[in-house]
């Protein structure tokens, strides 16, 4: 019988049959945020805060299948892990910071990895000083240059979606600079092979979803009907099984791409 992906019960799943649409529909108090309009043209727009995709680490569509086969019987993916620790999805909860919120999971996820102590961390620490302390959208770069430069206050000091200056206090700023990750890779746009690599090395990804106006952290490759998936984790509360929900077809296309990237098993 063909290998698929396991489905986990509540996942949803969206792809290019406008019925599954339903599922993009921001639940009611949660919102996007994602404002591409400050993105530039070219391929690579981080400049010095996020490499550009080196071809030594694509790995070919021949193997694709076979890995995820074998990872999910190991149990090896990004999300048994997450699974495994019962780290919680993130909650923008009304604010239009999903720009922040994905990176700073891709941080917590990144520390699991590393075998470091869970800490949740809060994307307002970083996306509140970034944007004056207004609820506005924003951009991947925008929350890279943050967390690489000036880190994130874990969440029991700065609530997530706490838009306030009076927690930018000296001390949590010094704190955060503990909990910053400075090395990360940006793919080509809707490009599927570097896309593909990259969750194939467990690397988690901050994933800027055009047609959606949304940013979400991309997790794992999946199999399903004989073709190429993503599964994701979405920062609105109650969400899909435990945050995770699935992309197919087109849907699945990043216009903007980042994976934090520190040491993983190929």
């Amino acid at each position: 019988m063909a290998f698929s992906s396991q489905i986990y019960t509540s996942e949803v799943i969206i792809n290019d049959d406008p019925a599954t649409m339903r599922h993009a529909q921001p639940p009611l108090g949660m919102s996007t945020g994602l404002d591409l309009g400050l993105r530039g043209p070219g391929n690579y727009e981080y400049g010095e805060f996020a490499s550009p995709f080196p071809d030594e680490l694509l790995i070919p569509r021949s193997e694709w299948q076979a890995r995820i086969q074998e990872m999910e019987e190991q149990k090896s993916r990004t999300s048994d892990l997450i699974r495994l620790c019962q780290l919680p999805h993130k909650d923008q909860n009304g604010t239009n910071y999903c720009w922040i919120n994905a990176p700073t999971h891709c941080v917590e996820i990144d520390r699991l990895q590393q075998n470091q102590r869970t800490v949740s961390l809060s994307p307002a620490s970083a996306g509140a000083q970034i944007k004056g302390y207004r609820n506005v959208g924003g951009w991947g770069l925008e929350g890279l240059q943050w967390i690489i430069g000036k880190g994130l206050v874990p969440s029991s000091l700065w609530p997530d979606n706490a838009i306030d200056k009076k927690y930018a206090t000296a001390d949590n700023l010094t704190i955060a600079l503990d909990y910053r990750t400075d090395e990360w890779i940006e793919c080509i746009p809707r490009n599927v092979e570097q896309m593909v690599s990259m969750l194939l090395r467990r690397a988690p990804g901050a994933a800027g979803l055009g047609w959606w106006s949304h940013e979400v952290t991309f997790c794992d490759a999946v199999w399903i009907d004989g073709a190429i998936a993503i599964r994701f984790r979405n920062s609105w509360k109650g969400y899909g099984d435990f945050g995770f929900s699935i992309l197919q077809g087109s849907k699945m296309l990043a216009d903007d791409l980042v994976f934090s990237l520190n040491a993983r098993p190929t």
